[in-house]
Formats: structure tokens, sequence, C-alpha cells
């Protein structure tokens, strides 16, 4: 992820006008299946190789190439969720030589599609939900495999933090707040609509091109704007496949494209590609006053630890003094906690099933 090219002044205007990009809320991860029924896993690499990237002006709206439903996609109510993603809005990348060799680089491991379920299981339908909502490809559902392997705690080699590998910079103009309670790069709900938003600022920025956009939250979009000045001054073309990028940024995109190609055709690729039940798997509890997660682990019945692996941006056990409050809690556990804060004179919201709503509901 790349270089912030902008002058102080202008990015002071630009964090202005992304003060009403969306209300964060608190998300995180789900551990290996345990005695509270989580799945998933905790174990994979807490580094990965990222670039710093950069911001760029807000989009006053978004165009997707390639856009639009393919025949057969059963929408939001489809028993199997990568259906959603298999169906839903496409990338509309032309394909690539370097697409074919990726794709054989990911079959050599014959396991590779059954660990992604793994990985993504306790994410995936929020990321979906999100991702649908905002109009976006749901092709990129598939980006945080590439940049963390859907780890919420992955931390790069230059600071870049969270399942979707944001910088601290970026992430602040993202509107990921950062102190010494909270890191919203590591709350996977907050990371996502922060990525979201900014995936429809590179989109818009570079025409509604995704091969554009993607490599430029890969190595940031003054060094593909640099690429394409060269390739211009050259006579060449400018398209992504053209550029002369930093090795990893030549991979990244093929890479997303390959994953996507093994999700979409298992069979052709002869993989095998687990089913996922279409359904939330967290449930969002909100209060008026702090809620410590040893406190919340004995009301709900739930492990200490399978808490704070669900709410990674929490850095002491507890949501901040000035709040929110509020945290995950495995879904059908969060009526206990709701019960136990309200006898503390806490009372909270209503429990929500994150990723219940409609994708064409309010956000």
């Amino acid at each position: 992820m790349g270089t912030v090219n902008s002058a102080k002044s202008d990015l002071a205007l630009r964090a202005a006008s992304l003060l009403c990009i969306a209300t964060l809320v608190g998300c995180a991860a789900q551990g290996q299946r345990n005695a509270d029924g989580m799945t998933g896993s905790f174990d994979e690499p807490r580094t990965v190789s990222a670039r710093e990237y950069g911001y760029v002006r807000p989009a006053a709206d978004v165009r997707i190439a390639g856009a639009g439903s393919r025949s057969g996609y059963a929408g939001p109510n489809s028993a199997d969720l990568w259906d959603r993603v298999r169906h839903g809005r496409s990338l509309g990348i032309r394909h690539h030589a370097r697409v074919d060799r990726a794709v054989g680089s990911l079959k050599r491991n014959p396991r590779y599609l059954t660990d992604l379920n793994r990985r993504a299981r306790p994410y995936l339908h929020m990321i979906v939900g999100e991702l649908e909502r905002a109009g976006l490809p749901a092709e990129l559902a598939l980006l945080p495999e590439i940049e963390s392997r859907y780890n919420p705690r992955a931390v790069s080699p230059k600071s870049a933090s969270g399942m979707w590998q944001f910088m601290p910079y970026t992430g602040k103009e993202m509107g990921l707040r950062q102190d010494a309670w909270y890191d919203g790069r590591n709350d996977v709900l907050a990371s996502t609509r922060g990525a979201i938003a900014y995936l429809k600022l590179l989109s818009d920025e570079f025409g509604g091109d995704w091969a554009l956009a993607l490599a430029s939250y890969n190595a940031g979009p003054g060094r593909v704007r640099s690429a394409q000045r060269a390739n211009k001054a050259r006579g060449k073309p400018t398209d992504y496949w053209s550029l002369n990028l930093p090795r990893e940024t030549e991979e990244y995109v093929p890479k997303l494209l390959a994953v996507a190609s093994l999700v979409r055709d298992a069979d052709r690729h002869g993989l095998a590609m687990p089913v996922l039940e279409n359904r939330p798997a967290l449930e969002l509890v909100e209060a008026n006053g702090q809620i410590n997660l040893t406190t919340a682990a004995r009301a709900s019945g739930v492990s200490l630890q399978t808490l704070r692996d669900l709410n990674p941006g929490l850095k002491r056990d507890m949501t901040p003094s000035k709040g929110p409050h509020r945290v995950l809690v495995p879904l059908g556990s969060g009526q206990k906690l709701r019960t136990a804060l309200a006898k503390a004179g806490k009372m909270s919201a209503p429990t929500v099933a994150v990723s219940s709503r409609s994708p064409r509901g309010d956000s």
C-alpha cells in the first residue's frame, strides 16, 4: 500500500469531507470451535506483507466496471453464502495470463478452498452484506484473504494492521479511531466499512477501473499514477496489465482474481468448495456504560478468550471510558449479556445480529 502524496492543506479539506462517511461500530473475529460453539482460526500468521498506502479525494459517486447480476444469482437468501460471492457483482477485470499462473500456484494445495472457508467463516457474512449495501462487487469480499488471510490482528512490517491492513494515517482518514483504549483497524466491522469507503474513493479516482483501484489499494494511488505517466510518455498503454509496478502489486490483482476463479468454479479446477451456511455468526450488544469483557464473559456464558478474539480492537479488555460501549458476542448469547447490563443499570440497546439486515436497507 503506497505512500501519501497530497499536500497537507489538501488532506485537511479531504479529511473534513470524510466526517460523513459512516458511523463505525465495533466488531472483530471468531476463534476455533470450542465450548462456546465458535469456529474459525486464531493461529494464522500475525504478520503479513503489505505496503503503506495513501488517500485520494472523496468520490461523489462510484462507477463499477462489469457491475450487474449474473443469471442464477439467488440473492441474499441463497442457502450457501459462497453463492452470494460467486453470483454477486463482478469486478469486471479482463482475463490475463498472470491470473492463470496464480491459479496454478494456489491449486498446488488441494485443501486451499477448505482452508479459505475456515479462515473466512466468522466474517464473510458481515463483509458480503456490507459490500452489497454499498453496491460494490461481491468479489471484494475475498480481498482480506490477500491482505491478511482474514486475520483481524495481522500486522505488517510497515505497521499496517487488521484484516484490511490499514496504515495508521489512512485508517484515521477513513474514520478508524486509534488511541490507548481502542484501534478501529482491528475492529472487523469498522475496518470493513473503512475499507469500503477507501475502495469507493479509489474506484472513482480511476474511473471505475477496478484493476487500477486494487493496485492503488496495494501500492498507493500516487505510485500507480506515476507508472501511468511513465507509460504514456513512452506511448505505451496505461492499463494495469501494462504498467511497471512493484512485484508485489503486479501479483496482487492476479492473486485476487485467482481466488475468485477458484471460488466460482471449484469443480472445474478439481478442488472441493465447502458449503458455508448463509447466516450471521455474531451479535452486537450495546450499552450506555463501560463493558468489562471479564464481567461480560461471566454474564453471557462465553469464554473471555472468545470475547477477546471477537473484539480485538479493545486494548484493555473493556470498552473505552468515553464510549462507544459495544461488544460482539456469538449469535444467541447476546440476550444474556443484555439482561446483565440492564440489572447493572447499563441499559443496552436491542441486540443486533451483525449482517442480518437487508442489503438494500439502511446502514
